[in-house]
């Protein structure tokens, strides 16, 4: 029988000394603390969300980079706000055409492309993707697309190729796929590609064909899925 109780006594929960109760209200009452601790996993964190938070619903506004917020807590209360998430391209900003109005005010001023950048990271204007700052470069894409500059002709159009070769640029304008993503797939072994030089430049090469585009397009269209951590 003592053995037994022996056995009852290890199984039962430990109960808490008066300094650990005091510890874990303490705690209860400062949750900044309990979350950024660097004893608190993961897990942890999961379950502290879930002892607040009874759902979150994130709506995208088109393709653009604006998302809306919502999260409703237990008890009732509810807040919203809005995030910016990186796009792809300069034409999936909500304030594509304000910027492009914009840079064609300076171009007719006489300002240079760098100098065009300059203004716009001055100004607080943001670029696509996860870059902070406007360049030289994405200032003379925007020229392009307004007609307000001559298009030189790229290594692309110089390297020589075969007929079922694309450029990353080419196939990503195709199949409105952005690059970073066709480049992954390369790096991945979903995509076959060689590498080719043209005035100096080295770029990439995909071999395409009827089928390859068609699986690329499904690769697209299919639905992200995200699963709960257990």
């Amino acid at each position: 029988m003592q053995a037994e109780y022996a056995r009852f006594q290890a199984q039962q929960p430990a109960r808490l000394s008066t300094q650990e109760q005091a510890a874990i209200r303490q705690l209860a009452e400062d949750i900044p603390t309990l979350w950024h601790a660097p004893s608190t996993t993961d897990a942890d964190r999961q379950a502290i969300i879930r002892q607040w938070v009874e759902r979150v619903i994130v709506t995208v506004q088109g393709e653009t980079e604006k998302v809306e917020l919502q999260v409703h807590w237990i008890g009732g209360h509810g807040t919203h706000t809005m995030l910016n998430r990186p796009v792809a391209r300069l034409e999936q900003l909500s304030y594509y055409p304000q910027l492009l109005q914009r840079v064609a005010q300076l171009h007719h001023q006489r300002f240079k492309g760098p100098a065009i950048a300059a203004v716009l990271n001055e100004e607080g204007w943001r670029p696509a993707k996860r870059c902070d700052r406007f360049n030289g470069a994405m200032v003379g894409q925007l020229l392009q697309h307004q007609g307000l500059r001559s298009v030189q002709r790229s290594p692309t159009a110089l390297v020589a190729r075969h007929a079922d070769e694309w450029t990353l640029a080419e196939l990503s304008h195709h199949l409105d796929i952005p690059q970073p993503t066709l480049y992954a797939w390369l790096c991945q072994g979903r995509l076959q590609g060689r590498q080719a030089s043209s005035n100096g430049h080295q770029l990439w090469l995909i071999h395409t064909s009827d089928l390859v585009l068609k699986q690329l397009l499904a690769w697209r269209n299919r639905p992200r899925t995200w699963h709960r951590p257990q």
